[in-house]
């Protein structure tokens, strides 16, 4: 009995404490996990990369290619190809050039129907991939690797990609004069940027993961894919290589994959770079600090998109490490012809060639702030607990006090019923005691009945306003098709449809707290149970996206942590305007533009007049590609926006305009 009492009185002492420090106790955890998540891109605080597979023995073997003479000759009659025609894969052309090496070579056939009425009814637009097999020597087809390379006809906007497809022809030839290999080789060559790859991938597995691509089975197959390689090569000369790792949906290759390239790159005296970025001499002073943690960043802003950087970011889904090489140069460096490169790509099939088992040990969630330094999951996760840890003490808080003076009515209710009940105590008989006794009893049952009651309608009064915030998320994630649709109507381009119907939808939102608090006069809504709900949904779905995808629980934990947990009815009216313009600046449009105010910084002709602007047609575009990802190639950014941000943003709007 002791024991439970002081049980009793610690756990009171301890809500005391929660109840008086929180929002101390919310200051110091917010500012300690953010100054600490920063540290972790100075060296001490991460740790150098190592091999954790050993059976890569990378750079044991020398490198026998230097047919510098195939590549030139592949370069020439590639691009007299696409002289005639500047749009298509010259597949014809492709299929010839790997049938006289002696491979088995396909062609893959896809259509594209796309969503949001960007095409007219029952239009497709077609698609060709083209692929080579270099069966194994030595083993029976049961693995393979793929090294893959995307076509850009002349007339794309983005760089060209010629001199990869030609350095693959020449590192095909090299692969079958050897009688090594273990695992198959397989050389795809797609178009259509990520969508082409989608549609191989779907036919070598045989599993369709979006309606709106429709690929052809493929007519031949090779072992289970253990990894990838792709390239993304402009010119014959390189002075550095870019090594390109983020994924679908922030997914990221073993670390294994990234340390061997970087390892094989270093090795032929090539600089390996991450988002173009070198690595610092001297990375312990205050300026290499500076400079890696710019590097991390970097890596983290592009892994927050959810898009994938290269093609090689659609393998993750299956299981399979991949990441893209991408040449590119730099003024002042020594330009290195293309056999490097191929020596670099030689190494790594070599290295892969070795592998008993798929990859699994090592890290598949960390953070880069150089090529040979890292940051592990069980470095980066614990300054990010104690930066949403507020919203927990917060609303750990919130219950308390709720409890504490839900109780505190209830024992006034029942000092007042046992005052009134005092005068008729003299006219009860003794043989009534017993009676009276467990009339008691029944008053006791009585007021936990009460109790449970007035926290159920509690709960209750609230629950409105949960469903509708839920309810306004789920319209912006179906509504892109109605809107897309009435662009013709109201003589809208689709971007412009999409944004100006998903801010309808966000205003409405805004309003709805007014319209509900003005049609229910009589009905008091507990803003402190609210936010109580609101905050643990909002740590719920942050800490669910860093299992994924770090860099946007960082993110959007910074921004929107302080602002939620801060959030109370105010009747001052210069304070209560002060909150909501900062509950405006961390709404999910707001977030959304500032982001694309980051992006669309900087560059040759900026100009700090026309940056609104051109920020405001970044948001259009994005959003734009993010829903068309969505719908085919399965990138859940929007979704996550829908059904999370904008619901957990509305419920701490309702907070702030309900409770005044």
């Amino acid at each position: 009995m002791m024991g439970l009492l002081t049980d009793t009185k610690q756990r009171e002492k301890l809500c005391n404490i929660i109840v008086k420090f929180n929002s101390k106790l919310c200051l110091v955890g917010y500012v300690v996990g953010f100054c600490w998540f920063l540290a972790l891109g100075y060296q001490p605080f991460n740790a150098g990369t190592y091999f954790s597979e050993n059976a890569l023995l990378p750079g044991i073997v020398d490198a026998d290619y230097y047919h510098q003479a195939d590549f030139h000759s592949n370069f020439k009659e590639l691009e007299k190809e696409l002289e005639s025609d500047k749009r298509k894969v010259p597949k014809e052309w492709l299929y010839r050039k790997f049938q006289s090496l002696g491979l088995d070579v396909y062609i893959q056939n896809f259509s594209i129907r796309y969503p949001l009425s960007l095409l007219p009814e029952g239009q497709v637009l077609p698609g060709e991939n083209v692929y080579a097999i270099l069966r194994a020597p030595r083993a029976s087809s049961t693995e393979a690797v793929v090294l893959s390379s995307l076509f850009r006809p002349l007339a794309s906007p983005y760089s060209k990609t010629t001199a990869g497809i030609a350095l693959m022809l020449a590192l095909a030839n090299n692969f079958r004069k050897h009688t090594y290999w273990a695992k198959d080789i397989i050389f795809v060559v797609t178009e259509q940027e990520q969508v082409g790859m989608q549609a191989w991938l779907d036919g070598y597995h045989g599993f369709r993961h979006s309606e709106y691509i429709m690929a052809d089975d493929l007519k031949g197959r090779g072992g289970a894919i253990q990894a990838a390689i792709n390239l993304e090569i402009a010119n014959d000369k390189n002075t550095h290589l870019n090594i390109k790792i983020e994924g679908l949906n922030g997914q990221l290759p073993n670390l294994d994959l990234v340390n061997l390239v970087v390892k094989l790159c270093r090795r032929e005296g090539i600089r390996p770079t991450l988002h173009k970025r070198d690595d610092h001499r001297r990375p312990e002073s205050q300026a290499g600090f500076t400079h890696t943690l710019k590097t991390m960043f970097a890596m983290m802003w592009s892994q927050a998109t959810g898009m994938a950087s290269g093609n090689h970011g659609l393998f993750h889904r299956y299981n399979i490490e991949a990441l893209t090489l991408e040449g590119f140069r730099k003024k002042n460096h020594e330009a290195r012809d293309l056999s490097t490169l191929a020596q670099v790509v030689e190494g790594t099939f070599r290295s892969l060639n070795n592998l008993l088992e798929r990859f699994h040990q090592s890290f598949f969630f960390y953070i880069l702030p150089s090529t040979n330094r890292y940051v592990s999951i069980g470095l980066y996760m614990p300054p990010l607990a104690l930066m949403v840890l507020p919203c927990l003490i917060k609303a750990v808080a919130l219950w308390i006090l709720v409890g504490q003076r839900e109780r505190k009515k209830l024992e006034e209710k029942a000092e007042e019923e046992s005052k009134k009940s005092t005068d008729e105590g003299d006219k009860v008989s003794g043989d009534a005691m017993g009676d009276t006794a467990a009339n008691g009893d029944d008053d006791s049952d009585f007021e936990e009945e009460e109790e449970s009651d007035l926290q159920q309608s509690t709960w209750v009064q609230i629950v409105p306003i949960i469903l509708v915030s839920m309810v306004i998320g789920m319209l912006a994630y179906t509504g892109p098709n109605i809107f897309a649709a009435s662009a013709q109507s109201f003589r809208l381009l689709t971007d412009d449809a999409l944004t100006f119907g998903i801010l309808a939808l966000f205003l409405a939102g805004l309003f709805f707290p007014n319209i509900v608090a003005k049609k229910s006069e009589g009905l008091q809504f507990n803003w402190e149970v609210l936010k109580c709900v609101t905050l643990i949904y909002q740590s719920l779905w942050i800490f669910s996206a860093a299992l994924m995808n770090i860099s946007l629980a960082y993110f959007l934990a910074v921004v929107m942590v302080p602002v939620t947990v801060m959030a109370h009815p105010i009747k001052n009216r210069l304070c209560h305007m002060l909150q909501m313009l900062l509950m405006l600046a961390v709404s999910p449009p707001a977030l959304l533009y500032i982001a694309a105010l980051v992006e669309s910084y900087g560059g040759k002709h900026f100009s700090y007049s026309l940056w609104p602007g051109k920020a405001w047609d970044v948001l259009k575009q994005s959003l734009f590609l993010s829903i068309l990802d969505n719908y085919l190639i399965g990138n859940w950014i929007f979704s996550f926006f829908s059904f999370a941000v904008m619901p957990s943003w509305l419920m701490s709007w309702a907070v702030t305009r309900i409770g005044r």
